[in-house]
């Protein structure tokens, strides 16, 4: 795949979208109507509504000095999308984002995220499997201070409701929270129990190695609310010493390696999470 086309406003990528082929134009191009799942090299090929469902998977930054991180967006209606979040607080709603989906019969796909209150865009190349099952391609990010971000990303369709139920999440767990300097950083431990419920855990200064919070069984639990994008709304942790660490979301893998996300400690203040297994 070459490389994705650079940012510009909006109105400069609708006419490159008629360069890529990605337009009203071009005599494959499904932009309305057909019915799912399409004849993926027949004689209708894929169609718009194929773009329906819960996409969820990894986005993967070229550079070894980013993380991996986890990432979902869904969409209805003849490819209308209607949300779309990451593992780093980044999230995407019809309110306040415009989100554009497009496929061609032969199963290039674009899927653009551009909020309209932050410096967040992110745009989504690549191609449909022949199962429809699977997207996968090329991606571009502008943080809030206009740096851009590439990399690659594997999104599977979500089965739904089943598709992150009866997880076993048993295991160590081990990262950070925090953002900065080394100085700002606390390592994380946890013990969590098959069902993501906490067994025990600690929060330490990443330079002293000093525990500031400890947490034992009951304080919390990191499993998924939303079973079909693997996303724990309204995450609350509750260490021994009465400080509460509290997330509007997290979200997680479906094999279960990474859980991400910001929130706020009640003692430390702000900061990212991000625990691996």
């Amino acid at each position: 795949m070459t490389n994705l086309t650079p940012l510009y406003p909006r109105l400069l990528w609708a006419a490159l979208l008629c360069v890529l082929s990605f337009s009203c134009a071009h005599s494959g191009a499904a932009t309305s109507g057909g019915s799912g799942g399409g004849a993926p090299g027949g004689s209708t090929g894929y169609t718009i509504n194929d773009i329906d469902g819960d996409w969820v998977g990894v986005l993967y930054p070229n550079s070894s000095l980013l993380e991996p991180f986890n990432f979902y967006f869904r969409s209805a209606d003849s490819g209308v999308v209607s949300e779309a979040a990451d593992s780093k607080n980044n999230q995407w709603l019809p309110g306040d984002s415009l989100l554009t989906a497009n496929i061609l019969n032969d199963g290039r796909m674009m899927v653009e995220f551009d909020s309209m209150i932050l410096q967040n865009h992110l745009l989504l190349e690549g191609n449909m499997s022949p199962a429809l099952n699977e997207l996968t391609g090329d991606y571009e990010y502008l943080n809030n201070y206009g740096i851009p971000i590439r990399g690659t990303f594997i999104l599977v369709r979500s089965t739904g409701n089943d598709y992150f139920a009866e997880l076993d999440y048993s295991g160590a767990w081990s990262g950070g929270f925090g953002v900065g300097r080394n100085e700002n950083k606390r390592q994380l431990e946890f013990v969590l129990d098959s069902d993501g419920s906490v067994i025990s855990g600690s929060m330490t200064n990443w330079v002293t190695g000093l525990e500031i919070h400890h947490y034992s069984v009951g304080s919390g639990s990191f499993a998924a609310t939303d079973m079909a994008t693997g996303r724990i709304n309204n995450f609350v942790l509750t260490a021994d010493d009465g400080a509460i660490a509290e997330c509007d979301f997290l979200l997680l893998d479906h094999e279960l390696t990474l859980i991400g996300g910001t929130g706020v400690d009640s003692e430390v203040g702000e900061g990212t999470i991000e625990i691996r297994r």
